[in-house]
C-alpha cells in the first residue's frame, strides 16, 4: 500500500472564517490577513513551509533572486528583483523596484499607519522622518506625497534593484524584508485607503491567486493567477487550482464544519478550548500544534504603586519566586496548548537554550521565597501587587491562578481588567502607571534571528511600534547589548550575544516570562501536506494538496 502525496496539485482548498481581511500586506498583523496575504501577495523574502523548523524560519528569496549584498560594514542591503514576476492587470506588467518602493511608503499612510512601521523606522534611514512629513500632508495630498516623495534609505535603481540604507548595522534585515509589510504594491492601490474594503474590492495580485467572479458579501472564490509563473516563486508551490472563503462563521461553527469534510481549513480562528483535550487524547492527525508560539509573561512596572519596592532588584527577584507557572500553563489550557517557560526565546531562535535563573519545583513556584523578599521590602513589607490585565476570559483565568500563587505568601494581588482596546493605552505609559505588574503577550514577528522582535519593542523607548506592554525599565547596559546583538552578522558570536542578553534580562526581573501558548489548527481529511508556518501562524494554504475532495 503507498500512501498518497503530499504534493499533488488540483482540487478546491475551502477556508472559513469569522471575516475577510482586506488583504492589504502592509496591514497584515494578524494570522487571517496573513493567509489571504500568502495567496494574493509577494515579498522581497519570505519563508518556505517545512518540516524542519531552522529552514521554516530562514528567509528566502522571493521578489528577490537571491540574497541581498550587504555592504558598507552592514550598513548598506542591495536587493535585485527577478523581472518575471506580473501584476494580473490588464496588459500584464511586470513587478518593479518602485512597486516595492511604494509599498514600504504607504506604511506611513496617516490616520493609522501600519503597525508594522517601526520594524522599518527603527532601520531604515530617513522612514521615520519620511512617516512625520507624510502624517502632516492634508488627506488630498497623500497620494501624490506617496508617489512623488522618497524615502532616504530607500533608493530604488532601475525597475530591477533596491538599495536599502540603514541606521546602523542589522543582521536581521532580510527578515525585515520578509515581513508582509514588504510586499510590493501597484500604483492603483494609492486610489483606495489602506486596509479599507475598497482596497479588497480593488486588489490586484501577484501571488499564485486572484479574485474571480462569484464574489459577495460572504463568500469568495480564488483562482490561479494568470500572470504567476510558477517557475518564478520559490515559495509557494499553490498546490490548489481554486480557493474558496466563506465568512460571517465563528469559531465553533467552523470547527464543525472541518470535522464534517466541509471545510478543509480556518482562515482565522483556532480550534475551540473544549474540543483540544479530545483532539489530542485520541491522536487526531487534523490537530497542530506545533509550536514555536507566543509567551505570556508578566512585565514589572517601575512606576505604579509599588514603585518604591520594585526598584530593588531583591523584591523583583521575589516576585519571581511568588508566581506559579503551572497553574498559569493549566489556566492558558495546558498541557496541549500551554507549557511552563522561564524565557521570552525559544527554539529555533537564535541565542536560545534553555535557561531559568529562579527555578522552583515543578514550576509552582515558592511561598517562602516570596514572602521573605517581599517582606524585606524598603519602607515596609510589600503586601499588594497590582496586577494590569484584558477583560478576556482567558485573561481573567490566569490572573486567578497567579492570585492563589501570590496568596500563598501572603501578597494579595489586585487585578485591574480594561477592555482590551483600552490595554495598549494603560500598558505602555510609564509616566502614568496604575499598575505593578502587567500581563501580556509577547508574539515574534519571525523566528530565526528573532531577538530585535521579541526584546526591542519591550527595551527601547524610541520604539515606534506596537509594544507587548512597557514597565519603564531603562538599562544602558542592556540597550548596548540589544545593538551590539541586532548587528552581529556571525551566527555563533550572534547566539552568544542573545542569550546573554537574555540571561541579563530575566536575571534583573523586568519581565517575568509564565508560559508559551501555541494557537490549535485543524484541518480535514482532505487535506495532504500541512505543514505550520511561523509567519502565519498557521498551515501554508500554498502548500497543501486537496485529496479527496
Amino acid at each position: 500500500m503507498t500512501s498518497e502525496p503530499t504534493d499533488k496539485p488540483g482540487g478546491t482548498l475551502r477556508l472559513v472564517g469569522a471575516a475577510m481581511p482586506s488583504g492589504d500586506p502592509g496591514w497584515a498583523a494578524d494570522a487571517g490577513a496573513r493567509m489571504l496575504v500568502r495567496l494574493v501577495s509577494r515579498q522581497l523574502y519570505s519563508y518556505r513551509a517545512s518540516a524542519d523548523p531552522v529552514f521554516a524560519a530562514a528567509p528566502q528569496p522571493d521578489l528577490a533572486v537571491g540574497a541581498p549584498v550587504v555592504s558598507e560594514g552592514g550598513k548598506v542591503y542591495t536587493v535585485i528583483l527577478r523581472s518575471s514576476v506580473r501584476w494580473d492587470t490588464p496588459g500584464v506588467r511586470r513587478v518593479t523596484a518602485t512597486d516595492v518602493a511604494r509599498g514600504i511608503k504607504r506604511l506611513c499612510t496617516p490616520p493609522k499607519p501600519s503597525p508594522m512601521g517601526g520594524y522599518f523606522a527603527a532601520t531604515v534611514t530617513g522612514f521615520a522622518a519620511y512617516c512625520d512629513e507624510l502624517g502632516r500632508t492634508p488627506p488630498a495630498g497623500a497620494r501624490d506625497f506617496i508617489e512623488h516623495r522618497e524615502i532616504s534609505g530607500v533608493q530604488v535603481i532601475g525597475d530591477e534593484t533596491l538599495e536599502f540604507h540603514l541606521l546602523e548595522p542589522a543582521a536581521d534585515f532580510t527578515d525585515v524584508l520578509a515581513l508582509p509589510a514588504a510586499s510590493a504594491v501597484p500604483l492603483e492601490a494609492l486610489a483606495y485607503p489602506p486596509d479599507s474594503s475598497s482596497y479588497f474590492e480593488h486588489l490586484i495580485s501577484d501571488g499564485p491567486y486572484h479574485f474571480g467572479a462569484g464574489v459577495n458579501d460572504e463568500a469568495y472564490s480564488l483562482s490561479r493567477n494568470p500572470a504567476w509563473i510558477a517557475s518564478s516563486d520559490g515559495v509557494r508551490p499553490a498546490l490548489a487550482d481554486h480557493v474558496t472563503v466563506r465568512t460571517n462563521i465563528d469559531a465553533a461553527a467552523a470547527q464543525a464544519e472541518i470535522e464534517a469534510g466541509r471545510a478543509d481549513m480556518a482562515l482565522d480562528s483556532s480550534v475551540p478550548a473544549g474540543d483540544v483535550a479530545g483532539l489530542d487524547a485520541r491522536v487526531d492527525g487534523r490537530l497542530s500544534t506545533d509550536g514555536p508560539g507566543s509567551t505570556v509573561a508578566l512585565t514589572v512596572g517601575l512606576h505604579g504603586p509599588a514603585s518604591a519596592a520594585l526598584r530593588v532588584s531583591a523584591v523583583r527577584v521575589a516576585l519571581a519566586y511568588c508566581v506559579d507557572r503551572a497553574s498559569v500553563a493549566a489556566a492558558l489550557g495546558g498541557p496541549v496548548t500551554a507549557t511552563t517557560t522561564a524565557q521570552l526565546l525559544a527554539a529555533p531562535m537564535v541565542g536560545y537554550q534553555p535557561r531559568d535563573p529562579y527555578p522552583t519545583l515543578g514550576s509552582t513556584g515558592d511561598a517562602t521565597r516570596c514572602r521573605d523578599g517581599t517582606r524585606a521590602a524598603p519602607g515596609g513589607p510589600l503586601t499588594t501587587v497590582t496586577l494590569l490585565t484584558t477583560d478576556s476570559a482567558s485573561d481573567a483565568a490566569v490572573a486567578t491562578a497567579l492570585a492563589a500563587g501570590f496568596a500563598r505568601a501572603g501578597v494579595t494581588l489586585r487585578v485591574i481588567a480594561v477592555a482590551a482596546a483600552d490595554y495598549p493605552r494603560a500598558a505602555v505609559a510609564p509616566d502614568s502607571q496604575t499598575w505593578d505588574l502587567a500581563l501580556t503577550t509577547v508574539t515574534p514577528q519571525w523566528f530565526g534571528n528573532a531577538g530585535r522582535t521579541v526584546f526591542q519593542p519591550l527595551l527601547e523607548p524610541a520604539w515606534s511600534g506596537p509594544r507587548p506592554a512597557d514597565g519603564g525599565y531603562r538599562n544602558e547596559r542592556i540597550t548596548l547589548s540589544l545593538h551590539d546583538a541586532l548587528a552581529e552578522r556571525d551566527a555563533a558570536t550572534a547566539n552568544t550575544r542573545w542569550g546573554d542578553l537574555e540571561r541579563e534580562l530575566l536575571t534583573d526581573v523586568a519581565v517575568i516570562p509564565l508560559a508559551v501558548t501555541v494557537v490549535p489548527r485543524m484541518h480535514s481529511v482532505n487535506v495532504r501536506g500541512f505543514l505550520r508556518l511561523g509567519s502565519l501562524d498557521n498551515g501554508d494554504p500554498t502548500g497543501v494538496s486537496m485529496g479527496i475532495a
